[in-house]
């Protein structure tokens, strides 16, 4: 495939990162997370309406349960989009000319000056959002972002059969 190119610019840094904080929000581990702070919301909502025996008091903090479990929750979004807008920016600074190859063998990346050639086989899986493919990387929490723009669907297609 020949290259194809594309000047990044802040909405598109914006959409990309959107897109990888849903996958950071989504994933195995996050979703366990989640349910865990679901139960916990739950069960502290239910402890509030539990009837309290006369002359005794309803235990400590209790009602702080609820708001600091929503608190924690909107803490874990606000860090990952955060973090998702740290780790495009940085690979994809605004104005940088980002360009993508597939070769038989690997994918050819480069943004700016800088260059990468990954073989298929570092990937694990793929995520194609609306503006990002996130390819998540063998071993680690670690994904690549590449701008949902200088691929075709069959680009796609060809990645998911070199990374499957």
């Amino acid at each position: 495939m020949a290259p194809r190119s594309l000047t990044v610019d802040e909405s598109l840094l914006r959409r990309m990162a959107r897109d990888a904080a849903i996958y950071t929000l989504t994933r195995p581990v996050a979703i366990v997370m989640w349910l865990a702070l679901a139960g916990a919301l739950a069960l502290s909502i239910l402890n509030q309406s539990a009837p309290v025996p006369a002359g005794r008091e309803a235990p400590f903090g209790a009602g702080w349960m609820p708001p600091l479990i929503l608190g924690l929750a909107a803490y874990a979004i606000v860090m990952s989009v955060t973090t998702a807008r740290h780790a495009v920016r940085t690979a994809m600074p605004v104005e940088t000319v980002v360009w993508v190859e597939l070769h038989e063998d690997a994918l050819k990346i480069g943004s700016g000056s800088r260059r990468s050639d990954i073989a298929y086989s570092t990937f694990q899986n793929m995520r194609v959002g609306r503006d990002a493919v996130l390819l998540k990387v063998r071993g680690s929490s670690v994904a690549t972002a590449v701008p949902r723009a200088l691929l075709t669907d069959a680009d796609i297609a060809l990645l998911r059969s070199r990374i499957s």
